[in-house]
């Protein structure tokens, strides 16, 4: 070999077995493979620039992407190599650098920094690791340079394979969606690339790190009730799934006639002609991305075929047993919090359709529904008295527009419900009392969130904020859609239950053929591609702002470490998933002290309620040694055992995360369409997330008003930031806020919580139950402060994920135009 070569091709550092980021990779274990074709090359050259044309300058290209004029490397440190926009005077640009950085000396930086041996990080990653075919490749380029004789003298051999792109998403959909398309019903289907994330199974040192681990929740199930196998069972019950959330879903809620009076309650002189939308303004409930009909006054359901009035998501005519439109609206609890909506349907912005459905509602007002529910709707008594309708009660503490409290709600449940039979059995010391008696008394119940879309439940192991259990465990998905009251509550619980089991995974199998809607933009392709390769490369930890800041569990510490691979160039890349059918899915739970956001959600997951959880029918305790089905079980037993002590249950195969306490970094999949950002919602836009400097502790989305009815402008034109990425706002002070100065200002601290915030959060911490109670603010107009995201609420908080500041302006732009491409 040449004496020159050997002289720079230094040993790899032990880092570079999970650190080859900026190329991409054969899985055989080859770095810097592609996968499209064979680029030229050879080994005969006939000079130096010939060597040059044919195995540098197509690994040049990537580095083009950011070494460039105006590029995110366009900066001190970076401009000491610096390419042109197109290839063709790029060799002299390169020895231009190589001289400037000192030669060989005695290796070049070009060298040391893609390879992991520099004493700075590259943001880029490390394409060319020691050893690899493009390190020795350039290594014989810099030789010449330093002396072209002799220089090529056993270069080259074998040929250069062009990189996978940059940009390329599949959307979120999952893989049994895209196979199944034009295949029979009887062809079999892939794995679920979800189930690969098993301990044991799943790789942890490679640059996507995974410890949110898959559980088979119907391993003792009847082979009926497990995954499909063929593609004609996967779409009969993506079918079903749909036909339930349209037509089975609604219960009885009210007449054609009372909801067309709705508007007796706004304070109206008369029906409005926009009364459908002012609807929507209202109550926060959206489009339907289907036929939605209901008839109007004066209007007969059957000869109008429903009616030519249009009611909004979240709301369904019912039919009959013969399929006739009976002029009963049903309320569908579902699409409350998973029926949300980004533009104006009526100005033509529909952005989120019928293969997009589920995004998180943040529109919906659960504040002014309780309200105008209540037996004193319209008067000033409907603002003090605590909402009675069973939406509130369910919403456990809501204070503020476009935020639920699912979580809550299922506690409430677990309490009121039988844990295995999910008959009528209230204990409020189900989810408290543990075996060393009352430990989790103090938990903040009142917490509320913000709701994430369906379109991403197929790009992740576990469901929920906290990971809490295995996205295989389908029966939660039907907690909200027990059908009429009396199926929800009844002695034996055998209607809920077997409701569950017929369509749960129907509804799974909907979720997992949606798709993420679209960026309705112009994307700036060059940009994107930089923020492609910082997302997945860019290690925020090596930055020295973060030098003491905790680190991540694993992986490369990049964006992608812990949202998962997205960009073919890095799917394709056997240093950062296992295998490509992984792309897109996150699975990494980050500590609480790691990711540093408000920890009231987690905290709200008690050790009790965690432990017992494992033992209940949505634990999966079905077949477990032990285990008595409700029906055989006397009902003394059924009464009593929900408190047994957790070595008498019966042990199911499916529990609640306990291994690392903290939040799981969701896939990022339509992350454009989903402000506000955080698991509460607390902050406004994707820009903010990368730069905490930036995060309001009060703010107000922009407001529509129209005949005295307000909410959130949902118009994409006017109320959407297509450059932070997120809704509009505008940062408030405390006295900006509508209602009394006690209740919202602290008179000794300007940023402070007001003292009936403090008395409220501090009840909230110290006796879970008290957040059914609210302290109301007396004062006219002061119902509008549910309008306003106030930060200083017990689980408000905006602050962590702070180790994403050391990005630079034009990072953060980068990334930020390449997470729309997704």
């Amino acid at each position: 070999m040449n004496t020159k070569l050997s002289r720079c091709l230094r040993p790899a550092v032990a880092a570079l077995a999970i650190t080859v980021a900026g190329c991409a990779g054969e899985y055989d274990g080859q770095a810097g493979g592609g996968g499209e074709g064979p680029a030229p090359g050879g080994g005969s050259y006939s000079s130096p620039q010939d060597f040059y044309a044919k195995r540098i300058e197509p690994r040049l290209a990537f580095c083009r992407t950011c070494h460039v004029p105006g590029g995110v490397a366009d900066v001190d440190d970076g401009r000491l190599l610096m390419l042109g926009p197109e290839p063709g005077n790029d060799y002299a640009l390169l020895r231009a650098s190589w001289e400037a950085l000192g030669g060989n000396n005695p290796v070049s930086r070009i060298l040391l920094m893609p390879s992991h041996q520099d004493e700075k990080s590259h943001s880029g990653g490390y394409p060319w690791p020691a050893g690899s075919a493009a390190y020795k490749d350039m290594a014989v380029m810099l030789d010449c340079f330093e002396d072209p004789a002799g220089c090529l003298d056993g270069a080259g051999g074998g040929p250069v394979t062009e990189d996978a792109p940059l940009l390329g998403s599949k959307r979120a959909q999952h893989v049994w969606a895209r196979y199944c398309e034009g295949k029979d019903d009887s062809a079999l289907l892939p794995r679920d690339p979800r189930t690969l994330v098993q301990p044991g199974t799943i790789a942890t040192d490679l640059a996507v790190f995974y410890n949110a681990y898959w559980q088979d929740c119907h391993a003792h199930m009847p082979e009926a009730e497990r995954q499909a196998q063929t593609c004609g069972e996967y779409r009969a019950r993506r079918d079903r799934g749909l036909a339930f959330l349209i037509d089975e879903l609604p219960v009885g809620a009210t007449s054609a006639e009372d909801y067309n009076n709705t508007w007796q309650k706004w304070g109206l002189p008369g029906r409005p002609d926009n009364f459908d939308q002012l609807y929507t303004l209202r109550y926060g409930l959206n489009h339907a991305p289907f036929d939605n009909p209901y008839p109007l006054p004066g209007e007969d359901p059957v000869s109008t075929d429903g009616g030519s009035g249009q009611l909004p998501l979240g709301l369904r005519q019912l039919k009959d047993d013969n399929g006739q439109w009976t002029g009963e609206i049903g309320t569908s609890a579902c699409f409350q919090c998973h029926g949300g909506q980004i533009g104006e349907p009526a100005q033509g912005e529909n952005l989120i359709g019928l293969d997009n459905l589920g995004l998180g509602n943040n529109n919906y007002d659960v504040v002014i529904s309780g309200q105008d529910a209540s037996p004193f709707a319209g008067t000033y008594f409907s603002t003090l008295l605590p909402p009675l309708s069973v939406d509130s009660l369910f919403n456990i503490g809501i204070k503020q527009r476009g935020q639920n409290n699912a979580v809550g709600a299922f506690e409430f449940l677990v309490t009121v419900l039988d844990l295995d039979s999910l008959g009528l059995n209230p204990n409020p010391l189900k989810t408290i009392v543990g075996v060393t008696g009352v430990v989790d008394v103090a938990h903040p119940l009142a917490h509320t969130q913000d709701t994430p879309p369906w379109w991403n439940m197929g790009s992740r192991p576990r469901k929920f904020f906290d990971a809490g259990v295995s996205n295989d465990s389908t029966r939660i998905i039907m907690a909200a859609g027990p059908g009429e009251f009396e199926e929800l509550v009844s002695a034996s619980g055998d209607l809920y239950r077997n409701r569950i089991e017929q369509y749960d995974q129907d509804l799974e199998a909907f979720f997992l053929s949606l798709r993420s809607p679209e960026w309705p933009g112009e994307i700036d392709t060059a940009l994107a591609e930089q923020g492609a390769v910082l997302f997945h490369t860019k290690d925020l930890w090596a930055e020295e702002a973060n030098a003491g800041a905790p680190a991540p569990l694993g992986g490369n510490g990049s964006c992608a470490s812990c949202h998962g691979a997205y960009s073919p160039r890095y799917v394709e890349d056997p240093a950062y998933l296992q295998t490509p059918e992984l792309e897109g899915v996150a699975g990494h739970i980050s500590p609480l002290d790691v990711i540093g956001t408000d920890a009231a959600r987690s905290d709200m997951l008690t050790p009790t309620l965690r432990e017992r959880w494992d033992t209940t029918f949505w634990g999966y305790n079905d077949g477990a040694e032990g285990y008595v089905a409700p029906g055989d079980k006397d009902p003394l037993t059924e009464l009593l055992d929900d408190m047994y002590p957790l070595e008498l249950r019966p042990m199911g195969v499916c529990g609640w995360e306990k291994g690392v306490i903290g939040y799981q970094a969701p896939p990022l999949y339509g992350v454009w369409a989903t402000a506000p950002y955080f698991h509460n919602g607390s902050v406004p836009t994707l820009e903010q997330v990368l730069d905490s400097s930036q995060r309001p502790a009060i703010w107000q989305r922009q407001l529509q008003e129209d005949q005295g009815i307000k909410g959130f402008d949902q118009r994409f034109a006017q109320a959407f930031d297509a450059e932070a990425i997120g809704w509009k706002h505008t940062a408030l002070a405390c006295t900006d806020i509508p209602g009394s100065a006690v209740a919202n200002c602290n008179p000794v601290d300007d940023e402070g919580p007001s003292l009936v915030q403090m008395t409220q959060n501090f009840l909230n911490g110290l006796v879970s139950w008290t957040g059914i109670v609210n302290i109301p603010d007396p004062l006219p107009g002061a119902v509008d402060k549910r309008l306003v995201y106030d930060t200083r609420i017990l689980g408000n908080g905006n602050g962590g994920h702070t180790f994403s500041d050391v990005l630079t302006d034009a990072e953060r732009r980068a990334i930020i135009e390449y997470l729309k491409t997704l």
